[in-house]
């Protein structure tokens, strides 16, 4: 999004030990709800510590109404109950604490994907309830010192939402633009929603800081400064609609590619398959040296998912066609390499396919045949964008 600058930095992971570890041992089918949920939890307590200062500005808006609307049950009084529930205070904000950074590199794609989508849904809660506190604070066409600090409460967590955002998609675009095309593009239509709510958010605060300045100095407000603020409040309303419909459909767009993808390396057939025990292996050995070459920057593009998936192919037909019971159960554990590849798991894809290579260097001695045992080094010096600098108030 337009608010912060796109710079890129190196993020060098200096306990190699630690990278092979997590490379290296055998690890179970990632749990991509218990990913989420940690980060969801890592918010929850990060707000309970922020949370008085919010309910402060918040209830301090909401006595103000209270004391001017008596509750009665008469007919005219329970109308005017109505209208005050109406414009009461939204919930107060979420804050947002992002999960480090390091672990966006062990997530698969999916687990991203699913973060990104949940991170635009808050940005858009957000975005909406900023717009719920500006309504319901000029209901009455003024504005109260109390109100105007409510709204800015609002507005920097629509802030801190928006800059999570715009951190998440530079990050899976990074890792993931070369492989999922089709998402980053339906992502960058969201980016110019989410600019539209950025902008108008931005002439909200800047509404809302004059309105403080004028309080400050016993200026009266004009009618058209109230307006604008309600405009303004309006316009980034039905955006944040918006952008929560966008994410619902690229989310289900994503799944349904994502599938696609799968089942296209898995069906690729073989170009040529070999019937000779050593070549059948030298066609594994290239299986193993594709797979190790796209690993090494710990991104899989397009191009190196297909020629994994076309190697894979030629390597399995050929293990199957060799007669031979070690090598044909080689050949069964190609497609669930393949798999993780175009699934976007480095973790998986690299543990997997250093097992692959180990198995190929302890195969018993075949007819004489005998090869030097293929190695799949750590991953070193993987990089992600620069986190983008959070607005402060």
């Amino acid at each position: 999004m337009t608010r912060m600058p796109s710079v890129f930095i190196t993020l060098t992971l200096l306990l190699i030990t630690t990278v092979a570890c997590q490379r290296t041992a055998a690890a179970p089918t990632p749990n991509i709800q218990a990913t989420i949920d940690t980060a969801v939890a890592a918010t929850a307590t990060a707000q309970t510590s922020n949370q008085a200062a919010i309910d402060a500005a918040v209830a301090a808006t909401t006595a103000a109404q209270s004391e001017a609307a008596a509750i009665s049950t008469q007919p005219d009084a329970v109308d005017a109950q109505t209208a005050t529930d109406a414009t009461a205070p939204p919930p107060p904000p979420a804050v947002i604490t992002p999960i480090p950074a390091e672990q966006y590199l062990t997530m698969t794609e999916e687990e991203l994907a699913i973060l990104v989508d949940q991170a635009v849904t808050a940005a858009a809660t957000a975005a909406e309830q900023s717009a719920q506190a500006a309504t319901s604070a000029t209901a009455d066409d003024t504005l109260t010192p109390a109100e105007v600090q409510t709204i800015e409460v609002y507005l920097a967590g629509a802030d801190e939402s928006l800059a999570y955002v715009d951190e998440l998609v530079s990050v899976y675009t990074d890792l993931y633009g070369d492989l999922a095309t089709e998402a980053v593009a339906e992502l960058q239509a969201i980016e110019e929603t989410l600019n539209g709510i950025e902008e108008n958010t931005q002439a909200l605060t800047d509404a809302v800081e004059a309105v403080s300045d004028s309080l400050d100095q016993g200026v009266e407000l004009a009618e058209e400064t109230i307006d604008q603020i309600e405009a303004t409040a309006q316009a980034a309303g039905d955006q944040a609609a918006e952008v929560q419909a966008q994410a619902q459909t690229w989310l289900t767009d994503y799944q349904a590619s994502l599938n696609n993808r799968m089942a296209t390396v898995v069906a690729m057939p073989a170009t040529e398959t070999v019937s000779d025990p050593k070549a059948a292996i030298d066609e594994a050995l290239a299986f193993f040296t594709t797979g190790q070459t796209a690993l090494a920057d710990g991104r899989i593009s397009a191009a190196e998912l297909t020629e994994i998936a076309q190697q894979g192919a030629n390597a399995s037909a050929g293990l199957e066609a060799s007669g031979l019971p070690p090598l044909q159960e080689l050949a069964t554990r190609i497609e669930g390499i393949t798999t993780q590849f175009a699934r976007g798991d480095v973790t998986q894809a690299h543990t997997q396919l250093e097992g692959f290579g180990a198995s190929l260097g302890s195969l018993p001695d075949l007819d004489g045949l005998s090869f030097e045992k293929p190695v799949l080094p750590g991953i070193e010096g993987l990089s992600l964008p620069e986190r983008p600098a959070r607005p402060s108030r």
